[in-house]
């Protein structure tokens, strides 16, 4: 709070903008099978709450004086800055070098927590997902999938796009000296980011709505052979009263048994006709 106190609230900001960006998608693509997959769509939008909210946090400026540990691995991350725009302070100096590994650092720490969230993630979901008969609205990845998307795009995604975005807020709070016009133009900013962050979350995890479980086509093809069985067997009821009816009226009917009949008796055996002539005697 000490080196931003607008850190409250661009955490807020984010979370309500992430979660509401997150329960709209999900709204959106499940639609009436929303009540069936709440479960699924809520364990979604925890996992993308938790993500973002650790990004947010581990980028925001932050003021460490005479922190020391034991090992030497720790005190050179400690002198690290939190974001590679981040403003240098007394006993505090950050250089291009510095600046460089804190990037990296950065990513690699964002790396494992995607890869920790996802799997959870992954795990959870495709578990909810085996107690579900019905074809899911959305595709489900595999845990491996899950877990490496989700490193990839917090690693790389993700770090880059928030350090950029800490450097916009540095440079508009330097610029304006009016407080209410950088935090108009930054909450325009992330509200932007958040949005193209979950459509990109999405493309690299490869989640989609699944377009034949919302099709007209599927409902009819996946509909119960119940009601063709009854109206075929209804068919036939009816046949067989009309041809009754027929019969009472002396239609003779059933050519259509007979000529199956026929077809399925095996042939008969010609007779040779035997042609005997009548020899008369004349009278002599």
């Amino acid at each position: 709070m000490i080196a931003d106190p607008a850190f409250a609230y661009r955490l807020l900001l984010e979370q309500v903008t992430t979660i509401g960006c997150s329960v709209w998608w999900e709204l959106k693509n499940r639609k009436e099978r929303m009540k069936q997959e709440w479960d699924l769509a809520l364990i979604n939008v925890l996992t993308v709450s938790a993500c973002n909210a650790i990004v947010v946090w581990s980028l925001a400026p932050c003021r460490s004086y005479g922190n020391t540990f034991r090992f030497d691995l720790q005190n050179t991350l400690q002198k690290l800055p939190n974001n590679i725009f981040e403003k240098s302070y007394p006993l505090r100096e950050f250089d291009l070098q510095k600046r460089i590994h804190s990037f990296f650092y950065k990513a690699a720490e964002f790396c494992m927590v995607g890869l920790t969230a996802g799997a959870a993630q992954g795990a959870l979901t495709n578990f909810a997902a085996s107690k579900k008969k019905d074809r899911l609205s959305v595709t489900i990845p595999t845990v491996s999938t899950n877990a490496l998307g989700y490193g990839a795009f917090l690693g790389l995604y993700a770090n880059l796009r928030y350090q950029l975005l800490c450097g916009v807020d540095r440079v508009m709070i330097n610029h304006f000296d009016v407080i209410g016009v950088a935090l108009f133009f930054s909450t325009a900013l992330r509200i932007l980011n958040v949005q193209l962050g979950e459509t990109s979350r999405l493309a690299w995890l490869g989640v989609e709505a699944d377009p034949l479980a919302q099709s007209d086509l599927l409902k009819a093809y996946n509909r119960p052979s119940e009601g063709a069985a009854e109206s075929s067997s209804k068919w036939f009821i009816s046949k067989k009263a009309i041809v009754s009816g027929l019969g009472l009226l002396g239609i003779k009917q059933g050519t259509g048994d007979s000529v199956a009949n026929q077809e399925s008796s095996p042939p008969k055996a010609r007779r040779k006709r035997v042609i005997r002539k009548k020899v008369t005697t004349a009278s002599a």
